[in-house]
């Protein structure tokens, strides 16, 4: 028997099945894309209801290993706890055993015709969503075919001694078929894949319920491998949840692999053929997991914590929200950069408060301040604007789009009203070094055109976050008030001038802070006509 044609051919009809899931998880991901995000946000401290969430959702997007590490990056970003995420995680395991109820079905001989429809939608569908159902039911044609071709591919191994061999020995010892199982899922990091396989080969009579149930059990534990992957340099919350999701599926799998004598008699009468009791089983195992853990899920937490001591550490820069690992949704994505985008324009808001702070105290460790933090909010928009680059070449609603852009905008604005605040605090600066001694009457100028142009940012910021019309009409009579103030009060500066009553340097530097004020109530209006745009 030539081995080579039966290699390829399985590793080609594994390669499709495992396209056809990629294109089939990414179409599903894109369609529920908005609804996932709002989904797991409001995911609320009840772990049944965690539960039911992580197994819709993986049921919808097709991948276990997608939603874990979406929560892995939901984590890091310090949207979800880790009290919330677990139970997700947990639910994620359910969710997944759909595919293997769906490709226990034998419609392989159907597979082409369905390509062929989710082609012909794909590329003459006339709207985004119509091309996105296209790829859906490619996805499954591919998912199906590849399922047809490894079949196909492993049926002359009935003819194979050794082969039939080599599987009665995994009938005796079922730790052969844990270990294969284990490394085989690690390796091409899907449980999916894995089980698909193992249902294909049963599908050809080549491995009974036996031989397959040890192999679908190790690839709860080998699907860790992508989670723990996510988990590299993430926060320790995110690491722990990586942990949580590798305990639970290891002492499951322990729990029931020695119990597995008595329990293929009984899900043997789950089905008439053996490859929907393979999908039976991979169900009602993970279902087992699940109730088994419900009760423990706080101990799993504690037990998780312990083993990973410490606490998280205060961000003081760079980004906190931002993670690559998002990008595949890009809905969560696009939500990860408003929140960077918020806390980006919360630095320049303080920023600006500790120049005018610095400049009516004197105090030259509050300038340090201000260059410190405006150096931080150089860095959070480049990696902002870095990060919303790589968003644009994923593909977006139109009304994705034009939030990308209106927050490329936002950023920019944010960045300029930060380098304003930084020439108030070199004003600060210049005027503790030089001992310039501003007028009563120029101050309480400065402090009424700072109080407007304050508040005139603050709302621009709140309008960022709620997209509130009426507010953005606010911004927009502030920065008309704020442009005559400017006018008025420079003319006073220079009557003052005129009349001696304050020197050279002192009506320079505050001409300098009155159009520094200006300017950032200009990019306050910025933000807020973007955001309206955007939304």
């Amino acid at each position: 028997m030539d081995i080579i044609p039966i290699v390829f051919g399985m590793v080609g009809g594994l390669a499709l099945f495992l396209y056809g899931l990629l294109l089939l998880s990414t179409s599903l991901q894109k369609i529920a894309g908005d609804r996932l995000k709002t989904i797991l946000e409001k995911i609320t401290g009840k772990r049944w209801k965690g539960i039911a969430v992580g197994a819709g959702i993986t049921a919808v997007v097709q991948s276990s290993s997608v939603t874990t590490v979406t929560v892995i990056g939901l984590i890091n970003a310090g949207l979800l706890t880790l009290t919330q995420a677990v139970p997700v995680i947990i639910g994620a395991n359910i969710g997944t055993t759909i595919t293997a109820q769906l490709i226990a079905f034998k419609i392989g001989a159907f597979a082409m015709p369905i390509i062929a429809f989710g082609f012909l939608l794909f590329f003459a569908g006339k709207n985004y969503k119509q091309k996105l159902t296209g790829e859906v039911i490619l996805g499954f044609g591919l998912l199906f075919l590849g399922m047809e071709m490894m079949g196909v591919a492993v049926a002359p191994l009935k003819e194979s001694a050794l082969f039939m061999e080599i599987v009665q020995e995994f009938g005796v010892y079922p730790i052969l078929g844990l270990l294969v199982g284990l490394v085989f899922t690690a390796v091409i990091q899907s449980s999916s894949a894995t089980v698909a396989l193992v249902i294909a080969m049963s599908m050809q009579g080549l491995i009974g319920l036996p031989v397959a149930l040890p192999i679908i059990l190790a690839a709860n534990i080998g699907t860790c491998v992508t989670v723990m992957i996510a988990s590299i340099g993430a926060r320790l919350s995110a690491k722990r949840a990586a942990f949580a999701h590798l305990i639970f599926n290891v002492a499951g799998v322990l729990i029931i692999f020695p119990l597995l004598p008595l329990l293929i008699p009984v899900l043997s009468l789950t089905a008439s053929s053996v490859p929907r009791q393979i999908a039976n089983a991979h169900t009602i195992f993970n279902f087992a997991f699940a109730l088994m853990f419900f009760p423990f899920i706080g101990l799993l937490i504690m037990a998780v914590k312990k083993f990973l001591p410490g606490e998280e550490p205060k961000i003081e820069r760079g980004v906190k929200f931002l993670d690559k690992r998002t990008l595949r949704t890009p809905a969560i994505a696009i939500s990860l950069a408003e929140k960077e985008a918020e806390r980006m324009g919360s630095m320049a808001l303080s920023s600006l408060d500790n120049a005018v702070k610095a400049f009516e105290s004197n105090d030259l460790k509050l300038v340090k301040t201000v260059e410190k933090q405006e150096d931080a909010v150089d860095e959070l928009d480049n990696a902002i604007e870095a990060f919303l680059v790589k968003i644009t070449r994923c593909e977006l609603s139109k009304k994705q789009a034009k939030r990308v852009a209106s927050l490329t905008h936002i950023i920019s604005d944010i960045e300029r009203v930060s380098d304003h605040a930084n020439n108030i605090g070199e004003l600060a600066e210049r005027k503790i070094k030089e001992k310039i001694v501003l007028s009563a009457h120029a101050m309480r100028e400065f402090v009424v055109m700072f109080r407007k142009t304050r508040d005139c940012f603050n709302k621009s910021l709140n309008v960022m976050v709620s997209g509130n019309v009426k507010i953005a009409e606010k911004v927009s009579l502030l920065e008309a008030e704020i442009d005559g103030l400017q006018n008025q009060f420079e003319q006073n500066n220079f009557e003052r001038m005129d009349s001696k009553k304050c020197n050279a340097k002192a009506n320079v530097v505050f001409a300098e802070l009155i159009r520094n004020l200006e300017r950032i109530s200009d990019h306050a209006h910025n933000i807020s006509l973007s955001t309206t745009f955007g939304f």
